[in-house]
């Protein structure tokens, strides 16, 4: 054994194990909106689109909440988490809409009347399919399990409208885990409240068809027979 003893860092160690400087980054938390519980046990923390970023709980939350209501509190800190999204919505000065890029017209033959109307017919038809879709997909309450089995929630028109929880998990699980479960829930319900393929707008051979006519009026024109 050697009779040298040092104190410290060994020669260049200091530098070594300086952490190392961070890279000047914005940081996002700021510009998220926050709900809570009245007990204050519970955040949902959202984005201006009401996109839920987390949720905390308190770590001695159980002092404060009896375990089997832990799932209305995060519904409540949710549903005002939502809401503060919509009001920040409502106040900001409205933008304009980015112009979609028209498809070119399918054809240049000639319209007849009947073809005229056989195609505004389809697209009342797409239309109104569409229409009854969208009202069927946000009517209807939609529920959501966590992969973990432990949470189950329901949203009905943008509303989280209850959130079910084991209550024997609720008892063993540690915070983060419950943490992570009611965010997995919180996040599907939003992302599957309205369908990926209705988010879209409406969209079928008639209307693309249609669409491209009205964005060239002198092809219209041509196709029904008012210009050469």
């Amino acid at each position: 054994m050697s009779g040298e003893f040092r104190f410290g860092f060994e020669d260049g160690d200091e530098e070594d194990r300086s952490p190392p400087r961070s890279t000047e980054q914005p940081d996002r938390r700021q510009d998220l909106l926050a709900g809570r519980d009245p007990d204050g046990v519970v955040t949902v923390a959202v984005n201006d689109e009401a996109e839920v970023q987390s949720v905390t709980i308190a770590a001695q939350w159980r002092q404060s909440v009896d375990p089997r209501v832990l799932g209305s509190a995060v519904t409540q800190a949710a549903n005002a988490a939502a809401m503060s999204a919509l009001a920040k919505q409502v106040e900001r000065p409205a933008e304009t809409a980015p112009q979609r890029e028209m498809p070119p017209p399918q054809s240049h033959e000639r319209i007849t009347p009947e073809q005229a109307l056989r195609l505004m017919a389809a697209v009342s038809a797409d239309l109104a399919e569409f229409t009854q879709r969208m009202t069927e997909a946000v009517d209807r309450p939609l529920t959501v399990e966590s992969r973990g089995g432990h949470v189950r929630g329901t949203i009905h028109r943008g509303q989280v409208l209850n959130l079910e929880i084991d209550p024997a998990w609720t008892h063993s699980a540690r915070v983060t885990e419950m943490q992570q479960e009611f965010l997995e829930v919180l996040r599907n319900l939003r992302a599957q409240n309205v369908p990926a393929d209705l988010a879209q707008g409406p969209q079928s051979p008639a209307i693309t068809e249609l669409t491209a006519l009205v964005s060239d009026p002198d092809t219209l024109l041509r196709r029904v027979g008012l210009l050469p």
